[in-house]
This record gives C-alpha cells, structure tokens and sequence, in this order.
C-alpha cells in the first residue's frame, strides 16, 4: 500500500516537473521574445521572427524603393511641371505599424497571448499608413501660380504722326490655387496628370472700346513767337505731360497733377511768371500759355470744367477772358469727362505754335461749339502824385505805370446746321486796373 503511494506521489511529481518544463520552454522561447511572430505582415510583406530593427530596415527597402520615380505631371497649354512624391515629403508611419505589428500576440493572459500567436500563423496583415507635408503642396502651388499668372494688359491708345494707334488688349491668367491644392491632395494616390485649373482675366481697355475715339472733337492753338528759350522748354515740357493722356468717362482731370510741381528736378526753367499783376522770373514761366490753350480746347470739345482761373492781366496769346491761370498748389485747370465715351489729350509744338487736340467719339458729336468773349467794361486808371521835396523843381520819376483794367464775359454757344441752338454764359473775369504813379519836384 505504501509503495503505491508513493508510485503516485512520484508520477504526480514528474507530471508537474513536465508542467513546469513545458511552462518554461512555452514563456522562455514563444512568450518572452523580440521576435514579431510569425505570420505577421505589414502592407503584406512578412516580417515574422524579425526584431522590430530588421523589420524597419526591410520595409524601408521595400517601399521607399518602389518611391522612386513616382510622380504626377501638372499639366497648363505647353508647361509642364513633373510633381514628385518626395517633393511633397511623402513617406510612412512605420513607427505605429511596426508597433502594432511587434503587439500581436502580447496582450492578456499567457493563454491568451498564445491562442492570438497561434492564429497569427494563419496570417495577419496590419496596413501601412502614409502621410505628407500639406505645407509642401502650398508652397509648390504658390510657385506655379507665380511661373503661370500674367496680369492682364490693357489695350493702349497714342497719337504717331496725326495718327490714331490702338494696340490690343492681352488676357491675364491666375491659377486657381485653392482648386488645384484639392487635385493634387486627391491624385497622391492615383498619380494621374492634372490640367492645372485657371481663369482668364479680363483687360479694364480693349481695343474695341478705345475704338470710341476716332477723331478729334476739339483743338486750339497758340503762339510763342519771341518768348525765350527757357519759357519753351517750359512749354514743351508741360505740353508732353498732357499728350497722350486717357481720361475715361467720369473721371476728373488735375492740370497741376499731371504736370507735376514746376521745379529744377522737374526739369522747369527760370522764365517770365505774372506775379501781382507784374512779370516776375521764376520757375516754370510759360505752363499757363499750355494750360490756357488746353483750356480753349476742353471749351471747343464741350467738357466739364471744374476749376478754371483768369490771369492777374489779360494774356497776350489770347482773348480776354479766355486764359486760364495756373499755380502749383493754388491754382489748378480741372475738367471731368462726362461723355460716355473716352477721351485723348495731345499736345505739340510745331513752329512757333503749340497745338492741342481732344480726340473722341466724334461720330457722337452732331453739334459744333464756338466761344465768345466780350469786354463789357474798360477801367481807365487813374493817376497819382507824389510831390517830393528832394527832387528838382518840376523833376518827375515815374513810381507805377498805370494799367486798364476790364470786365470780361465769356459765352459758349451751341451750334447745329449752322444755327445757334443755345447761348450759355460760363465766366466772368476781372482784369483789375493799376493806377499810374509818379513823384514830381516842388514847382
């Protein structure tokens, strides 16, 4: 009896040590490994009794080999823009999937962790994740956009030789950068080609509208014969600012912005300038004869004034009333367009004469303008004496000169068919009188 207890107490000893053997080898070399398991795969590729290490260096080989080359083409009319993959940093989070992967069979009970290992042999794909850098496909698109866009190009309209020219228009083009972010964040994974998307954009002036302007509606002309060399320039100088110049339908016209401040940098010469009803030399004498031969034909072409100012005295290259003083930063000849076609200022010089011209629709023009200035009013001067002790007796010396003065209005008619079909008064100028002076001696 004994010794079949004991024969029990052996074999239930030995059954154990087998456990406990069999435990060891199952937690020594299935349990606790660096090994992934077998039949463990990621993006299909096998990567069982593999340390996460080797797994990273053979998945690395395999799919950043077969990144090589990839790429999708952005395509606009002849340009062509080879976009790689590697351009955008496109690569792959290995890290999550290697550690997804390096988990199978390593979570719960022993018995668990065992059954999980046991049924990974049969297969287990874990995907591998992609990502890239959404700032690189900004950017990329930002430098395509600046290669392709073309701002639009204005048709434009100048006068050669007596002759109107008018250049075409020319479209722009901008790339729709937000659309053509969206195509490529879609294609990464199709790599088709993409034409890249884009809006024309149209000019402000084309040729068919500055077409409007076919003629002259409006000129006058002016002398300068005997006015020094320095008043010429200033002439030409000031008429080349005016010629040549678009003004469309509603905007105003600044004779002083346009010709800018008269100054030695602005190329303006020292010549004769009418300061307190005298010839005084100062910078840029000679724009009031440009802006009063303009001013003539804005009048004959019917525009707008809106500023317009006589001289202290009458000009000589004039009638009276007629003139049109200007002053930087006091005194300004203004107009607006209110025609619903443009209108072309230009000026020049030929001879001794400056010609400027207003050219317009003048198709649209069924009525000519005629401008007539009356003097209703002549001020004789008067004159003063001074009697001067210092003088010899009856010795007089002339102090002021005496000047007439006038009173001006100034009409402008329209006419049609020969008739006039209606009178309208426009200004009224002032030309004041100076007194004549003079010291005289004791009788």
């Amino acid at each position: 009896m004994r010794g079949k207890i004991v024969l029990a107490i052996s074999v239930a000893l030995l059954v154990i040590a087998m456990g406990l053997g069999m435990g060891f080898y199952v937690f020594k070399n299935i349990l606790d490994t660096d090994f992934i398991y077998r039949g463990v795969k990621i993006d299909g590729y096998d990567l069982g009794n593999k340390t996460v290490e080797q797994a990273l260096e053979y998945l690395r080989d395999k799919k950043e080999a077969k990144l090589e080359g990839k790429h999708m083409d952005l395509l606009y009319d002849d340009w062509i823009y080879e976009l790689e993959l590697r351009d955008l940093d496109f690569t792959y989070d290995y890290a999550k999937a290697l550690g997804e992967a390096f988990g199978v069979g390593r979570e719960g009970s022993y018995i668990h962790r065992i059954r999980t290992i046991r049924r990974a042999r049969k297969g287990v794909n874990i995907s591998l994740k992609s990502y890239y850098n959404v700032d690189k496909i900004n950017e990329i698109v930002s430098h395509i956009a600046k290669e392709i866009n073309r701002n639009p190009l204005d048709a434009h309209i100048y006068i050669s030789d007596g002759e109107i020219v008018i250049s075409d228009e020319e479209l722009g083009i901008r790339v729709l950068e937000d659309e053509l972010t969206l195509k490529i964040s879609d294609n990464i994974y199709l790599l088709e080609d993409i034409s890249i998307p884009v809006e024309n954009l149209k000019t402000r002036l084309t040729k068919a509208y500055l077409s409007r302007i076919n003629g002259v509606i409006g000129e006058y002309s002016t002398s300068f014969k005997g006015s020094s060399n320095s008043r010429i320039e200033n002439i030409s100088l000031s008429a080349q600012a005016i010629s040549n110049y678009l003004v469309l339908p509603g905007e105003e016209f600044s004779y002083n912005n346009t010709t800018g401040p008269r100054s030695i940098e602005s190329g303006y010469k020292e010549a004769n300038v009418i300061i307190g009803g005298e010839l005084t030399p100062g910078l840029g004498g000679g724009v009031c004869q440009t802006s009063t031969t303009m001013y003539n034909a804005l009048l004959l072409s019917d525009l707008t004034i809106l500023e317009r100012h006589p001289h202290s005295i009458p000009a000589s290259y004039v009638p009276y009333g007629q003139d049109a003083a200007v002053a930087y930063g006091y005194l300004d000849l203004k107009f607006r367009n209110d025609f619903d076609f443009p209108i072309l200022t230009y000026a020049e010089l030929v001879g001794d004469k400056l010609n400027i011209y207003v050219y317009g629709d003048k198709d649209a023009r069924d009525y000519g303008v005629k401008i007539t200035a009356q003097i209703v009013e002549v001020i004789r001067p008067d004159t003063e004496i001074l009697f001067d002790m210092s003088l010899e007796p009856n010795e007089r010396v002339d102090i002021q000169k005496g000047r007439i003065g006038y009173r001006v209005v100034t009409y402008k008619s329209i006419l049609k068919d020969g008739e006039e079909m209606s009178k309208e008064l426009i200004t009224k100028d002032h030309y004041r009188k100076r007194n004549h002076i003079y010291k005289i001696g004791p009788e």
